[in-house]
């Protein structure tokens, strides 16, 4: 049997990212990176080496985890790019901005006309682009937040981003200390976790890895074919 988490290289993104129009604003959401640190910390109690791709917020970087933090979607992608290969398992947890301003205006911009029109250029999507060379012994964890069709928009991701586990979440728990979230394989739900607080999801992910690194079978609660997915 393949071995599991200890011991394993596990990298993992958190938090928001924010993308400056000029010294002092920016484009951003309200995300506390809290579940990636619960990751990090399950990951680490059952012997992994851990490091996190953090965005702003205002956790502290706890014993045992390598911790690098980042500004952007562009920083982030490029301290992922760095680790992702060394990496057994990767952990894309962040709430990572789809946008940024096309122009960062440099000091203060002044007041102007009652409506301006921003232009805004797409970000990377980091876990599609190096998920591209991904190795058939890794294991990649996407996370997708939804607001409608839920299990159908996480497969579609699922599978463009070549994840070998997604978990789905609402927008109804961004930010919030409990979740209700949907754990997705390849073949359908192998876990529903009811509103549970970010530490007790956490740990029924990494779980969930560590049986995946085993090569173990996932027992599937819900098929795609029976939700007619």
């Amino acid at each position: 049997m393949a071995g599991g988490i200890e011991g394993a290289d596990v990298l993992i993104t958190a938090g928001p990212t924010h993308e400056y129009l000029d010294d002092v604003r920016y484009l951003g959401n309200p995300s506390t990176g809290r579940m990636g640190l619960e990751l990090a910390e399950a990951a680490r109690n059952r012997g992994a080496i851990v490091t996190m791709v953090i965005g702003p917020c205002q956790l502290m970087p706890p014993p045992g985890i390598h911790w690098i933090s980042v500004t952007s979607a562009t920083e982030m992608l490029a301290a992922v790019k760095e680790r992702f290969d060394e990496s057994k398992v990767f952990i894309a947890s962040a709430a990572v901005s789809d946008y940024r301003p096309a122009v960062r205006v440099e000091g203060k911009e002044k007041k102007g006309p009652k409506k301006k029109t921003l232009e805004l250029i797409k970000n990377p999507d980091i876990l599609k682009t190096v998920t591209r060379k991904r190795r058939s012994d890794q294991v990649i964890v996407g996370f997708s937040l939804e607001s409608s069709n839920l299990l159908r928009n996480g497969r579609k991701k699922m599978t463009a981003k070549r994840c070998d586990l997604m978990v789905v979440n609402s927008p109804g728990h961004f930010g919030d200390a409990r979740e209700h979230v949907w754990v997705l394989n390849k073949r359908g739900v192998v876990k529903e976790v009811p509103p549970s607080n970010k530490k007790a999801i956490a740990e029924q992910v990494i779980a969930l890895v560590d049986a995946s690194l085993r090569r173990e079978l996932l027992p599937v609660t819900q098929r795609f074919e029976e939700l007619k997915l």
